[in-house]
């Protein structure tokens, strides 16, 4: 029968992770993390200074990981008592 109508598709490591190692690539992590973070202040209701975002490269994993986290007290509470981060 041959291969008459069979894709092959080969994965390009190299190319994948120029992606993920791109500036568009952290700008989109950094946008949607500091979203997440808008998001879970939004969600405070035990005042505080909230939530926060960051960004950066992870050497281990070889590309751009975006971070949400609490800053204080207050938001730690808001995250173990109403899941404000989680809901975000």
């Amino acid at each position: 029968m041959g291969n008459s109508g069979i894709t092959h598709i080969e994965f390009n490591n190299d190319g994948f992770k120029a992606i993920l190692q791109s500036d568009g690539c952290r700008e989109v992590i950094e946008q949607t993390a500091n979203e997440i973070a808008d998001k879970a202040n939004s969600n405070n209701t035990h005042g505080g200074t909230g939530f926060a975002s960051k960004t950066e490269y992870g050497t281990r994993a070889g590309r751009y990981i975006g971070f949400v986290y609490s800053t204080d007290k207050d938001s730690l509470i808001a995250e173990t008592e109403d899941g404000a981060l989680s809901g975000a």
